[in-house]
């Protein structure tokens, strides 16, 4: 089979970029982190992706994870994380408004101070969420699961 010609790889490249972006995102709290703690968080990111519904096709779906038996692939999602979701864009176009929306990044930025902030010093008494770890993947439907 010839390599793709370069008008062949821009042709794929414009059509992946007006498919429908998928975004699965997971987050993991601090063990101190209260449960109610917990739900303001996830209500702030559904509220951000609530104002802007010309920019999702499905909105955010998700929850806390399943108490699933995974021994036998090392993976313990039951232990990990507290909650997750997908969320579907309209394209790539709408990812990264999304992304680049003041409210969008002010969670970011928030987020990553408070990671930052837990690593260097450990408060009794905090009334902010504090995230360990998040985990975002973003990707277009592809047939084999593009391979």
């Amino acid at each position: 089979m010839p390599p793709a010609s370069e008008s062949e790889i821009m042709a794929s490249l414009t059509t992946t970029l007006s498919l429908p972006v998928t975004r699965v995102a997971t987050f993991q709290f601090h063990p101190h982190i209260t449960a109610t703690q917990k739900a303001d968080r996830a209500r702030a990111f559904l509220e951000l992706y609530e104002q802007h519904p010309e920019l999702v096709l499905e909105g955010p779906k998700g929850g806390r994870p399943l108490d699933t038996k995974l021994e036998l692939t090392g993976v313990k999602r039951e232990k990990e994380w507290d909650l997750g979701f997908v969320v579907v864009f309209k394209d790539e176009a709408a990812r990264l408004q999304f992304d680049s929306d003041p409210g969008h990044e002010s969670l970011k930025v928030y987020i990553q101070f408070l990671l930052s902030y837990a690593e260097v010093t450990q408060r009794q008494n905090e009334t902010d969420p504090l995230l360990a770890q998040v985990f975002v993947y973003d990707f277009v439907a592809e047939k084999n699961l593009g391979w």
